[in-house]
């Protein structure tokens, strides 16, 4: 399974059905070993800085790597993406999204799940958007704020 793939299941199980958010297509939990072979595959060509991964910058292929730990520990001892509690699903997604949108220079695209709890209720959920949703939500409410003249941290002259 290419990452393009694991990654398209990942997005497309998180959106279609939130409470079994690694689900891919056809409803099936990812198994871990095709994310840790992915993964395997993915670490062979950066450590070798050979096609795809031989422009990455020294910067880019530790955090990648060390993104790929972080998974592959997650992953320990795990034979599907179901053993894993909504927050390790979480970070395993926005972990392999990451390394996505690393590799293939789509930082804009990339996308960003956090887990949020629902106002007045104790349940919670999870929200996904990509990083440039993201920045225009942040500048247009930092804009909002500097038109109401309510930037607390604004000083004026």
């Amino acid at each position: 399974m290419s990452m393009k793939k694991v990654v398209m299941a990942l997005v497309l199980g998180g959106l279609l059905a939130a409470p079994a958010a690694f689900a891919s297509v056809d409803g099936n939990a990812l198994q871990a070993e095709s994310i840790r072979s992915q993964q395997a595959e993915i670490r062979a060509g950066v450590e070798s800085r050979t096609g795809r991964y031989k422009n990455l910058n020294a910067d880019t292929r530790s955090q990648l790597l060390a993104k790929q730990g972080e998974v592959l520990r997650t992953l320990e001892g795990k034979q599907s993406t179901d053993d894993l509690n909504e927050e390790q699903k979480t970070e395993v997604f926005n972990a392999l999204e990451w390394i996505e949108a690393a590799i293939n220079k789509t930082e804009d695209e990339r996308l960003v799940c956090e887990r949020r709890q629902i106002l007045g209720s104790t349940r919670r959920e999870r929200v996904c958007k990509t990083v440039a949703q993201m920045r225009e939500e942040r500048d247009a409410a930092r804009n909002q704020m500097d038109s109401r003249g309510g930037c607390a941290d604004c000083k004026s002259n």
